[in-house]
């Protein structure tokens, strides 16, 4: 019983470690993109958000998904 456990928050353990070393990838290339410049994907081009009656917590919710 206590090994089954024990595999099991291992086993979620690296699936936690693999999201995360995921995410760090994905940020990795998006910092590389605003350091050369580049405009990040999904980013709408020709259309600023700050100019709608919005406010900071829905640019945020709409642009970052937060």
């Amino acid at each position: 019983m206590a090994r089954d456990i024990n595999n099991k928050i291992a086993i979620l353990k690296d699936m936690a470690i693999g999201r995360c070393r995921e995410r760090i990838e994905q940020a990795k290339c998006k910092a590389k993109e605003w350091i050369n410049g580049e405009k990040p994907k999904g980013q709408n081009e020709g259309k600023n958000d700050y100019t709608q009656p919005y406010g900071v917590i829905s640019v945020l919710k709409k642009r970052h998904g937060l």
